[in-house]
């Protein structure tokens, strides 16, 4: 489904709504695929401030990984990782994403997931950002366990 880069306010509301309807005894985990400039951490910033987050949510290059805490919401953690340099699954070891990925109170939003694919959990939501012809157009992709669910969107 094709969105024009200002209305992922609207993309990121729509998928907070879903993720409402979702019971899981784990962490909700959303996998974001796509090249550089896709726009995938602007939407991690738009779901961040849909869940109340006041914090500057910026990529975590260079850290891997941040948590934000947040109020009042099914979810008490946002956890932004951005996988990108990780290329190995020794390197996932420190940072503890196992455990995190076993707490219902987390969801865990990852770039590059491709880089760590050995260790995420089968039920999850994939989502893919691509470029199109026009700068200002992506489009977008929305799977959970193999099934295209791009429509709750």
């Amino acid at each position: 489904m094709e969105f024009n880069i200002g209305d992922i306010k609207k993309i990121s509301q729509k998928i907070i709504k879903y993720l409402e309807s979702i019971v899981s005894e784990n962490a909700t985990v959303l996998a974001f695929y796509g090249n550089l400039g896709a726009g995938k951490t602007t939407l991690t910033q738009n779901i961040a401030g849909d869940l109340g987050i006041k914090d500057v949510v910026n990529s975590p290059t260079f850290v891997i990984q941040k948590k934000y805490k947040i109020n009042g919401n099914k979810y008490k953690n946002l956890i932004h990782i951005d996988a990108y340099r990780l290329s190995s699954f020794e390197e996932t070891k420190v940072l503890g994403l196992e455990e995190e990925f076993n707490k219902k109170e987390n969801i865990i939003i990852i770039e590059w997931p491709e880089n760590i694919k050995e260790i995420l959990p089968k039920d999850l939501i994939n989502i893919y950002l691509e470029h199109t012809n026009d700068i200002a157009i992506r489009d977008i992709r929305v799977e959970r366990q193999g099934t295209d669910i791009t429509t709750i969107i």
